[in-house]
């Protein structure tokens, strides 16, 4: 999986979660990483960790800083060869327990923020008549999911949509779209997450590893992110409009491993 010569931009590549695994497997792929992150701050501190990597920091659901973010990129490289829309927050609450500010926040970063970015994409695709891939990170919860994760839930299955009318809108162009659904990525922030309805998050991982997928490790961010390369890579030049889970088979079984036992 090689990305010498292309220049890939990551949206929320600042945290420690798939963004930074998308990241760490651009820069192991040769790429050229262009990493953004909410503030300046961020943006050059996830920046800082990669040699010759540009920060470009901005808001991506606002469609002045997507401008901006296009733009600062096109100083830093004569094209961006794929995006990746990694950008995203979470909620754990019941839907009749939600306000309207926690599904428009949802929305706003985990939908609204994809298309922007991806519009902004593909017109400078278009305007250089060059070839572009996007890979979108999505979620299984947009396959199956729990109590309190109904929004985020529809958000995510909105991306998975998204991902497939863009597939059949632009290939003809030769830009490719698909999007990468993890399961649970072990990371600090979705520690924190889980904070939110157990006590116990460390053994909630555990018990999870153990009992609730078919292959018994824990998925780490890089994982992600080479799964996102491969898809981004001329080796993927056939595959469009797919949503690949990354989740130890998590989705594939319909039981626990306790099932039948006394």
């Amino acid at each position: 999986m090689d990305l010498t010569g292309k220049a890939i931009l990551v949206t929320g590549g600042g945290g420690d979660g798939v963004g930074r695994g998308v990241c760490e497997a651009v820069v192991e792929a040769g790429g050229l990483l262009l990493v953004n992150d909410l503030t300046k701050e961020r943006a050059e501190a996830a920046a800082a960790r990669y040699d010759k990597a540009v920060p470009l920091p901005g808001d991506v659901s606002k469609p002045q800083d997507v401008a901006e973010i296009l733009q600062s990129a096109a100083r830093h490289c004569d094209h961006v060869a794929g995006l990746v829309n990694s950008a995203g927050i979470g909620l754990v609450r019941r839907a009749h327990e939600a306000e309207e500010s926690d599904f428009d926040r949802i929305n706003h970063t985990d939908m609204r923020a994809v298309w922007l970015m991806s519009r902004a994409f593909i017109r400078q695709a278009l305007k250089a008549r060059k070839p572009g891939s996007i890979v979108n990170i999505s979620s299984v919860h947009a396959h199956s999911t729990l109590p309190g994760y109904s929004i985020y839930a529809g958000a995510k299955g909105g991306v998975e949509a998204l991902t497939r009318g863009l597939a059949v809108e632009y290939g003809n162009q030769d830009i490719r779209c698909n999007a990468v659904a993890p399961g649970y990525v072990q990371s600090e922030q979705n520690i924190a997450l889980l904070r939110a309805w157990t006590n116990d998050p460390e053994a909630w991982v555990e018990r999870h590893t153990k009992n609730y997928q078919a292959l018994p490790y824990q998925i780490a961010p890089i994982d992600c992110g080479r799964l996102v390369v491969f898809l981004l890579s001329d080796q993927a030049r056939c595959v469009t409009g797919q949503i690949v889970r990354i989740d130890c088979g998590s989705t594939a079984m319909l039981y626990d491993r306790d099932f039948g036992k006394a």
